[in-house]
């Protein structure tokens, strides 16, 4: 199990169970979820994520004022002091591209912040065969 790979130049930051599932059959896109904690005691403000050989972003699900769902990119993602977030289905997430001819078990990608800061960390790929 990958969970809690993570770059070990940035301790107080903390992915944990960095997954995605490959995508349906002649589609490339899949969606990516994981938790991301920050131990430190400032606030990280994440403004996008880049991966080899795959394009990435960062988005929210969210319900409009019609009741419709939407997608929605998201610019940037604070995470304050202390605290986490959480990527999950029906949330915030990672929306990944040009998945068609990927074939690899692991994906390595790293989260950019605001301040310069790279996070790296590598998403599980996993089949959705049972």
């Amino acid at each position: 199990m990958l969970s809690g790979c993570n770059d070990i130049s940035n301790p107080g930051i903390i992915i944990k169970d960095a997954h995605l599932y490959v995508p349906l059959e002649g589609s490339d896109m899949s969606a990516g979820y994981l938790r991301l904690e920050n131990h430190q005691l400032k606030k990280i403000n994440i403004s996008s994520i880049e991966c080899k050989k795959v394009k990435a972003s960062l988005h929210e699900t969210v319900i409009d004022l019609e009741g419709m769902i939407k997608m929605k990119k998201l610019e940037m993602l604070s995470v304050g002091p202390e605290s986490h977030v959480n990527f999950i289905p029906g949330g915030k997430h990672i929306m990944f591209s040009g998945l068609k001819e990927f074939k690899e078990s692991i994906l390595m990608c790293a989260f950019l912040s605001t301040s310069g800061i790279e996070i790296p960390f590598i998403f599980e790929v996993r089949t959705n065969e049972k």
